[in-house]
């Protein structure tokens, strides 16, 4: 096997990997990002009504549970997509 031939089958295998990494890489973003929005919509609600800490940590949790929610079915339609047959 040439030197050409090690290389290519390198980047295909390395293309390969990124190919069935990349629908994951931005799940933990999505989460934390749904998180953080739930949280800050909290916090402008306790700052309207000087409930302070009050709807924070609500929106926190609830976001928490949203966020989870979507990672758990983007995990699961991700994981049918895999197992179907390619065609």
């Amino acid at each position: 096997m040439s030197d050409e031939e090690k290389r290519e089958k390198v980047f295909n295998s390395v293309g390969k990997a990124i190919r069935e990494i990349a629908p994951y890489s931005g799940l933990g973003l999505q989460l934390a990002v749904t998180v953080v929005i739930f949280w800050f919509i909290g916090k402008i609600i306790d700052e309207h009504y000087g409930t302070s800490p009050l709807w924070m940590i609500v929106g926190a949790m609830l976001g928490i549970v949203v966020g989870m929610y979507n990672f758990i079915k983007s995990v699961l339609e991700l994981g049918k997509k895999k197992e179907k047959p390619k065609e």
